[in-house]
């Protein structure tokens, strides 16, 4: 999940230079960004069913990827159209970052480079979604709220990923902004300072701020608490949070602060207070969901997961490079990265 850094504002400022120099034009992305891509020559954009090419650059905090050789976005389609302007326009953030010099001279130097990058790539196409002026109108003065990041939603047509990295830039204290689905899963998470956002995928359902959410009969209420907390995969939770949660269409936006909460008038620092287990937590690699590992497959060795999944299921599925469906081995030809179906 991305992190805002300090230099992240910077370096989004020069990608849009850097844009604007190759005769792109920022307005035209935020009204329709595959529309502004489609007729360039220096770079293509590929739409996939579900699964993104093996031979595109993966790691990234959405659905998509980036390959090099020609220049290719890779979107699925599986996503909103909201969340595909996003994915787009995030593939474009590293196209950009790795095409330029001073910007990926910038990227290099800096003490986490992976991670820097894709937090470049989320807050440029955050910016480009959701312009100033637009943000400005719907964010407090002290900062983001939860009713803002829903009136954000309601006004623009930004995904609520893009809501979540733009507000999380607005942050005047350490704090996450977060989508959860209702199940209280985390979909997407962004956070600035000190503290680290909840893995996508994790369950958030006992965070007293998201167990109440979940509760509660009316769905245009805003839950306001003071003892919210992010729980992590290591079984640790963060110190106590001051946080706010609302519903924007079927997920939650969910506001969580340290200190000094845009919606209260004092709410001081509360070092101290984090939860430790000795349960040891473990992240699925294929269906992404958090778990307590209660059991080790004997033939890889790795934890299972509750829905069967280890590392010979993992390593059992490979990616056709024609499709792009991830299917079971026995369904290619040996040493074949191209599926029986599309081969014949």
């Amino acid at each position: 999940m991305p992190q805002i850094f300090d230099a992240t504002p910077a370096q989004v400022d020069d990608m849009i230079a850097a844009w604007a120099g190759r005769g792109g034009a920022i307005e035209d992305l935020t009204l329709d960004a595959f529309t502004a891509l489609q007729d360039r020559d220096d770079i293509s954009v590929l739409r996939v069913p579900e699964f993104v090419p093996h031979d595109s650059d993966l790691g990234c905090s959405v659905t998509g990827g980036y390959r090099w050789d020609p220049p290719t976005l890779v979107v699925t389609e599986s996503m909103s159209p909201r969340r595909q302007q996003f994915t787009v326009l995030h593939e474009l953030g590293h196209h950009l970052q790795k095409t330029d010099i001073a910007l990926g001279t910038r990227v290099v130097d800096h003490r986490q480079p992976e991670l820097f990058e894709d937090a470049c790539c989320d807050a440029f196409a955050a910016r480009v979604l959701l312009p100033d002026d637009l943000v400005d109108a719907h964010t407090a003065a002290r900062g983001p709220t939860a009713q803002g990041a829903i009136d954000l939603f309601d006004a623009s047509n930004a995904s609520r990923a893009a809501i979540s990295v733009r507000l999380a830039g607005r942050l005047q204290s350490p704090g996450v902004i977060a989508v959860l689905d209702p199940a209280g899963v985390v979909t997407f998470a962004a956070a600035r300072g000190g503290i680290f956002p909840p893995a996508r995928g994790s369950d958030q359902s006992s965070n007293p701020l998201v167990h109440a959410a979940l509760e509660q009969t009316d769905p245009t209420r805003i839950i306001t608490r003071d003892d919210a907390r992010v729980w992590y995969r290591t079984g640790h939770s963060s110190d106590q949070l001051y946080g706010q949660v609302g519903w924007a269409g079927d997920r939650l936006f969910v506001v969580m602060v340290e200190y000094g909460a845009s919606w209260l008038s004092f709410s001081p620092p509360r070092d101290g207070t984090a939860h430790h287990t000795t349960d040891r937590f473990e992240e699925c690699e294929t269906c992404a969901r958090s778990f307590i590992v209660g059991w080790i497959c004997p033939r890889c060795r790795q934890p299972r997961c509750p829905a069967g999944h280890c590392g010979c299921t993992a390593t059992a599925q490979i990616t056709c490079a024609v499709c792009f469906l991830e299917k079971h081995r026995s369904q290619f030809a040996p040493g074949a990265d191209t599926c029986d179906d599309c081969a014949g």
